[in-house]
C-alpha cells in the first residue's frame, strides 16, 4: 500500500549548503557555542576531532567487528581519495566508538532490496542493515532479527528517546507482538503533506486572484492554459502538472483529489472503521474534474508516459503554471523555472475546498526504513550506541564544525557526507520550529537567538529582499510569511488527514496490495485520458473482490488494537 505519497525530502543541511554556497559563502555565521551534554566522555584527541565537543559512548576496547550493507547512487560524491569503505564515518565509528564498520557490498539505491533478498536467502546477513516494512515482518517472523526491546530501554540516549518520541509512531512501527525489532529512520510525516504552488508571476500578469476554491483552481487552469501567459504569442502551456506515476511529492495529484475530500492511498476513520481512501465515493468528483481538463489541454497530452524527469523539464521550460506537491519544491524543480525565468515566482496555498467544508491535506508517517540487527551477533548493543552519537551530537548540532566535519562543507555542497552513513535520523518537528523561529525574528528584525540552521535560513531571505538576490525566493517562499511551511502547520491542527494505519503490512495486504495498486494506477490514467467514469465503479468492485475485503477486515482488527 502506499503509506507515503512523497518521496523524502532534500535534507536541511543539502538544502542550506546549496543556498549559502550560492549567495552567502562570503558571509556565513560563525558557529555558535556548542552546548555541553550532562552524560558522555570526550572525544579522542586528533586532528579530525580536537576542539569538539562531541558526547561518546563507551568505547570498545578492544574494538569490535560489524558487517554491513548499503548503497552510493551517482549522485554521491566523495573528496580527498575517501570512498564508501574509508571516510568520515567509518573513521570515527572506529576511533571513537571502536566499532569497526565493513561492508560486504554496496550496490545503487533501486538495486538495495534485491541484493539484500539475495544476501538473506544465501545465509549471508549482514551483523547491521536497513529495511523496509515488509522485510521487517518477514525477517522477523523467519527469527532471522535481534530483539533489541531491553538494549533500547538500556541503552538509548536522552537526545534518541526525544528524536524518536516526537513522532508517536515511530517506535510502534518497529515493534511487532510488544517487541522492538529495529530503530525507525525518523523524520518528519508531516512534510508529506501536499500544498498547491502556483505561478504568482503569471497570477499577476493575468490579474487572476488568489485561489480559494477548486472552482478557482480550474478556472486558473483555463487561464493559464489558453491565455499565454508566458507572452510568446504560442498555445504552449498548461494548467497543472501532473505525472503517469499519479502520485508524489512533485506534481503528485493526491493534493487535487483532497480538494474534492477525497483520500487516495490513504486509511481514514469513517464512524470508528477505517476505510482505504481509493474506493471512497469522493473520488469520481476529482475524476471527472481531471478528465475535463484533460479533455481541453490542461494537462499533458502524454501525462501517461512522462516520468518525474520529464515534467521537472516541462517547469523547468516556464510552460507549466500549477502543481500539487509538498513544501521543498522550490528547492527542486521549481527552482528551475527560475533559473531560466529571473521574474519566476512559485507562491504556495493551502489545499483549497470544492465547497464550504475545508480541505484536509492527507500525510503519512514518514517511518518506511528501519535499523535492524542480526540475531545472533555479539554486540546489538552496537547500533544504539551508533544512534547515540547520531542524535547526541549532530542532528541537533548548533556547532558550525560539526556541521563540516559529518555532515559537510559549505564550501563544497555537493560532497553531502552524511549520505555515507546508513544511521541518519532527522527530527520529526524540525522543520516546522524552524521555520516558526525564523518568522519570528523576521518579524522582530532580529536574528539573535536563532540556532544555526534558522539563522542560514533568516540570512538567506534578507538576501532576497536586501540585497536583491533572486535565487532566494526558494526560502522566501518556504520560510516566509506566506510560505508553506506555514501551511504545514494548519495541517498538522485541523487541516490534515493522516493515514491511520501504519508499520509492517497485513498479510493480505503484503501479498495483494500491489496488485490491487496497480489496477487503481492504470484505473485512474484511463479515467483522466476520457475512459467512461464507470470503470471507476467496476475498479471498486474488483479491489474488494480480489482482496480488499480481506484487507479492510485485518486492517480493522489491527485498528482495534492500535487506537
Amino acid at each position: 500500500m502506499k503509506q507515503n505519497t512523497g518521496k523524502r525530502c532534500p535534507s536541511r543541511p543539502a538544502i542550506l549548503f546549496l543556498l549559502a554556497a550560492l549567495i552567502l559563502a562570503s558571509c556565513a555565521p560563525k558557529a555558535a557555542e556548542p552546548t555541553p551534554q550532562p552524560s558522555g566522555a570526550a572525544a579522542p584527541a586528533g586532528d579530525v576531532y580536537a576542539g569538539l565537543n562531541l558526547i561518546v559512548p563507551n568505547k570498545y576496547d578492544p574494538p569490535i567487528d560489524m558487517t554491513s550493507v548499503t548503497t552510493v547512487n551517482a549522485t554521491v560524491k566523495f573528496l580527498n581519495g575517501d570512498d564508501i569503505h574509508n571516510n568520515i564515518w567509518t573513521r570515527t565509528y572506529r576511533d571513537v566508538l571502536g566499532i569497526n564498520l565493513k561492508y560486504q557490498w554496496v550496490v545503487d539505491g533501486s538495486m538495495y532490496e534485491q541484493k539484500l533478498g539475495l544476501s538473506v536467502n544465501s545465509g549471508e546477513i549482514p551483523d547491521m542493515f536497513v529495511v523496509g516494512p515488509s522485510q521487517l515482518l518477514a525477517y522477523q517472523e523467519a527469527g532471522l532479527l535481534a530483539d533489541l526491546t531491553s538494549i533500547y530501554a538500556a541503552e538509548a540516549s536522552k537526545n534518541t528517546r526525544f528524536i524518536l518520541d516526537q513522532d508517536p509512531v515511530a517506535l510502534k512501527s518497529a515493534t511487532i507482538n510488544g517487541k522492538l525489532w529495529g530503530i525507525p529512520l525518523t523524520d518528519g510525516s508531516v512534510t508529506s503533506a501536499s500544498v498547491l504552488w502556483v505561478r504568482q508571476d503569471w497570477l499577476d500578469k493575468l490579474n487572476i486572484p488568489a485561489p480559494k476554491t477548486m472552482a478557482d483552481v480550474l478556472e486558473i487552469s483555463r487561464r493559464f492554459t489558453e491565455d499565454d501567459p508566458d507572452g510568446n504569442g504560442v498555445d504552449d502551456t498548461i494548467g497543472l502538472a501532473a505525472t503517469k506515476g499519479i502520485w508524489g511529492a512533485i506534481a503528485g495529484l493526491q493534493g487535487f483529489f483532497n480538494g474534492y475530500h477525497a483520500y487516495p492511498g490513504i486509511w481514514f476513520d469513517q464512524g470508528g472503521k477505517l476505510v482505504y481512501g481509493s474506493v471512497q465515493p469522493e473520488m469520481r468528483s476529482a475524476l471527472l474534474a481531471l478528465q475535463d481538463m484533460y479533455a481541453k489541454g490542461q494537462l499533458d497530452r502524454e501525462f501517461g508516459v512522462k516520468d518525474i524527469n520529464q515534467v521537472t523539464e516541462t517547469i523547468a521550460k516556464g510552460k507549466c503554471g500549477m502543481e500539487f506537491g509538498v513544501w521543498w519544491n522550490p528547492y527542486h524543480p521549481l527552482n528551475l523555472s527560475q533559473q531560466n525565468d529571473p521574474e519566476a515566482y512559485w507562491a504556495a496555498y493551502p489545499i483549497p475546498s470544492i465547497d464550504d467544508t475545508p480541505a484536509r491535506s492527507q500525510y503519512s508517517s514518514a517511518i518506511g526504513s528501519f535499523l535492524v540487527v542480526r540475531a545472533g551477533y555479539e554486540h546489538p548493543e552496537a547500533l544504539i550506541r551508533m544512534v547515540n552519537f547520531w542524535t547526541d551530537n549532530i542532528v541537533l548540532t548548533q556547532d558550525d564544525n560539526i556541521r563540516r566535519i559529518f555532515l559537510g562543507d559549505i564550501n563544497a555542497p555537493d560532497v553531502v557526507l552524511y549520505k555515507y552513513t546508513p544511521v541518519v535520523l532527522w527530527a520529526p518537528n524540525g522543520t516546522i520550529e524552524t521555520g516558526r523561529k525564523v518568522r519570528e525574528a523576521l518579524a522582530k528584525h532580529d536574528p539573535s537567538g536563532l540556532d544555526l540552521d534558522a539563522q542560514w535560513r533568516y540570512r538567506i531571505i534578507q538576501a532576497y529582499f536586501e540585497q536583491g538576490v533572486k535565487e532566494a525566493w526558494v526560502e522566501v517562499a518556504t520560510n516566509g510569511p506566506n510560505g508553506s511551511v506555514p501551511i504545514l502547520e494548519g495541517v498538522l491542527g485541523d487541516r490534515g488527514m493522516f493515514n491511520r494505519f501504519y508499520g509492517t503490512p497485513t498479510p493480505a495486504m503484503a501479498a495483494k496490495m500491489p496488485t490491487l495498486e496497480t489496477m487503481e494506477a492504470e484505473m485512474i490514467t484511463k479515467v483522466i485520458m476520457g475512459e467512461p467514469i464507470e470503470k471507476f465503479d467496476q475498479f471498486v468492485e474488483e479491489w474488494y473482490r480480489l482482496g480488499g475485503t480481506e484487507i479492510v477486515d485485518e486492517v480493522n482488527l489491527w485498528y482495534s488494537k492500535n487506537k
